[in-house]
């Protein structure tokens, strides 16, 4: 088994969401003439979390 699979089974497991992050879809360059953008950044939280702070956002 990967790891990456093993993180994705956790986090469906738990039942966490995943939190967007507001107004762009990427946290890292390589700042070149053609940049490599990339996520590197994930948020996460629960369902109890959203429903009690349902504004909750992820400003870069």
């Amino acid at each position: 088994m990967n790891d990456m699979f093993i993180f994705n089974e956790i986090i469906g497991h738990l039942g966490l969401l995943e939190l967007p992050i507001k107004g762009r879809s990427y946290t890292w360059s390589n700042m070149q003439d053609s940049p490599l953008l990339e996520q590197l950044d994930w948020f996460f939280t629960s369902v109890d979390w959203i429903s009690d702070y349902p504004m909750t956002e992820v400003i870069p």
